[in-house]
Formats: structure tokens, C-alpha cells, sequence
């Protein structure tokens, strides 16, 4: 379900899953994150692409995988911070290309890309706590980081939604385009990033992180218990049970 093309040193990551708006279940993260580090090793790749197939992004964790996580008595450590955390680790400059929904994770992972291109139809949300649950993928630093703390409340604790223009605006998103654009321009800049020295590349993005790479990390580390702690909840099942009756 995680499409993998490499040409002229870009490897683009396709998240191939339409039925289901390209909803995220653990293989998906599995296969995303072992995508990337295989990238990330390849000399002969300089930039990632990420992308959604059918005009989406991704609506965010598979609802079905949640429930299963949220009543398992033994359950597996969370496949999705897994990829996070690759992305976190990764040398190789990331571009996202957003059409449609980024919805949850679909959101958060943006905060750890590099470059986002998003389209004018872009739909931007995180509604941990409407779930019963609070933020992860280390958002409570990376996106008062971006975009403020303001604009930090009104989407993790609000649940606002942006559109590709507002993302641009407040600095969730790079570049804004117009509708069905959005993964050729990502394309663009990704093949820009090919032609430069690899060495070089991959340093100046180690530099640019290294003032709040430990805070990032902190931060996912802290957020990791309590996010399990609130999937196990029955705020959290009641929502889950409401949205399976829908």
C-alpha cells in the first residue's frame, strides 16, 4: 500500500490506500519507514517525496488500528511514532506534496519534512483531543515551533482546520498551489535538491535541526506514555465507538 519509485536520485513515497482515504494502518508505517532509511542510505538518492494517490494525503491512523491498540493487553510499541522517528533521523531532505486531507499523523508528520507543497484544497486537522486523546509525533514542540503558540492551540487543542493557504501563511506549509499541483511541485523542488553535493546537503540539514533536536525528541518521548495512556481511556473508546456507528 506504500508505492516506492526512485529516478534522477528522488525517491517518491506513495501512500496508496484511496478506498480508505489513504487511512494509515501499521504496515503502512512499517513499509514507510523502512522506505525511508533504505533512502536515506542510498548515495545515489539526495531527496524524498512523500504523496498521497486519489487527491488525499492521508486521513490519519487507521480507526481500526486504534481500536486494536486500544484493547489489546499487550499491545505492540506504536508503528507510527516508529516512522516518525525515522523521519526525525533521516539526513535526506523530505518533501511532502499535500492534496485533500492531512488529517492527524497526516498532519504532524508534516512538522518533521522539510519542504511542504500543498494545495489550495488542502484540508489541515488534528483532533486528538476531540478522540480523547492528546497530541503526539512530538507536535507539542514542533508546532508551537512553526507556526506559534497560538496557532499551536487553535489546531491541537481546538481542532481548527486550515486550508492550504492558511498552512502557508502560518508556516505548516512551504509553498501553496493550485488544486491537483501539489506533487508535481514537490517533484520540482525534490529534483532541484538532486543536483546539489550529497556531503554538503545532508550536513546543512543536521545544522538546521541541531538547536532543538533533543527538544524534539524530549518531547516525543513524554508524549508517548500519556498518548497510550488516553488511547486505553474511555473517552477514548466512546469516540472510537461513535465514529464505528457512522
Amino acid at each position: 500500500m506504500i508505492d516506492v519509485q526512485q529516478s534522477d536520485g528522488v525517491v517518491h513515497l506513495v501512500i496508496n490506500r484511496p478506498e480508505k482515504k489513504n487511512a494509515l494502518t501499521r504496515d503502512m508505517y512499517e513499509s514507510l519507514a523502512g522506505a525511508v532509511v533504505r533512502a536515506n542510505e542510498d548515495r545515489q538518492v539526495n531527496a524524498i517525496v512523500i504523496s498521497g494517490m486519489g487527491n488525499v494525503f492521508t486521513a490519519g491512523n487507521d480507526l481500526d488500528d486504534f481500536r486494536a491498540r486500544a484493547t489489546d493487553d499487550n499491545p505492540k510499541p506504536s508503528a507510527g511514532l516508529a516512522f516518525i522517528e525515522t523521519l526525525m533521523n533521516c539526513d535526506t531532505p523530505v518533501i511532502a506534496g499535500v492534496e485533500g486531507l492531512a488529517i492527524g499523523i497526516g498532519t504532524t508528520m508534516l512538522l518533521h519534512c522539510d519542504s511542504v507543497v500543498t494545495a489550495r484544497n488542502a484540508k489541515f486537522k488534528t483532533a486528538f483531543v476531540d478522540l480523547g486523546l492528546v497530541p503526539e509525533a512530538a507536535s507539542t514542540v514542533t508546532m508551537p515551533l512553526h507556526l506559534g503558540m497560538r496557532r499551536a492551540v487553535d489546531l491541537l487543542l481546538l481542532g481548527e482546520v486550515l486550508t492550504g493557504e492558511e498552512a502557508r501563511e502560518c508556516g505548516l506549509a512551504s509553498t501553496v498551489v493550485d488544486d491537483g499541483n501539489a506533487v508535481e511541485q514537490a517533484m520540482t523542488l525534490a529534483r532541484r535538491l538532486a543536483e546539489k553535493p550529497r556531503d554538503a546537503l545532508r550536513a546543512s540539514k543536521r545544522l538546521i535541526r541541531a538547536p532543538w533536536r533533543e527538544q524534539v525528541k524530549e518531547a516525543l518521548e513524554r508524549e508517548r506514555p500519556v498518548f497510550f495512556e488516553r488511547l486505553r481511556s474511555d473517552d477514548c473508546r466512546a469516540a472510537l465507538e461513535r465514529l464505528a456507528r457512522r
